[in-house]
């Protein structure tokens, strides 16, 4: 048996967007699951879309811009978050040809290098490298981060 809302789907959808911006799948996927009909869900999302307080661009955005404060990751990782939230392919192909993966590889490296107090240096590169391929960086960009961080006879710590 269907739960009946005991909210109106605009009132919910703004206490939603209240807490936090939200893409337009992710808001109707929340409204059908708190048991609001389709034929009044939709009506309110175009509306809300149309007065530009859902806009699927300006989410991904700042999405992005969270992210890569707070847990940098690949190009690879981004992509499916985005694309997990409803993201059309097309705003998400736009939005990363900017994206700068390969700094952000190295500043995630850089911090988890931190953390690695004790081990060899090849066991540190090992965890590095995992911990950078978990986060959805390409090959290449580990390798560049890798590389930058264990130069040829500096000490890890100074150089990263």
């Amino acid at each position: 048996m269907l739960k009946t809302p005991t909210t109106s789907p605009i009132t919910f959808a703004f206490k939603l967007l209240s807490l936090r911006n939200h893409s337009r799948a992710e808001l109707e996927r929340k409204l059908l699951k708190k048991g609001f009909a389709p034929e009044n869900i939709w009506p309110l999302l175009e509306k809300l879309t149309r007065e530009g307080v859902l806009n699927d661009r300006i989410f991904s955005m700042e999405l992005i811009r969270s992210r890569t404060r707070q847990k940098p990751a690949g190009k690879m990782k981004m992509r499916a978050e985005l694309r997990k939230k409803g993201i059309s392919d097309e705003i998400v192909e736009e939005l990363l040809k900017e994206y700068q993966s390969e700094e952000l590889c190295l500043l995630a490296a850089k911090k988890k290098i931190g953390s690695l107090h004790g081990a060899t240096e090849a066991i540190k590169k090992k965890r590095i490298e995992l911990f950078l391929h978990n986060r959805g960086f390409a090959w290449q960009e580990i390798q560049a981060a890798i590389r930058s961080c264990f130069q040829a006879g500096t000490d890890d710590e100074e150089t990263c």
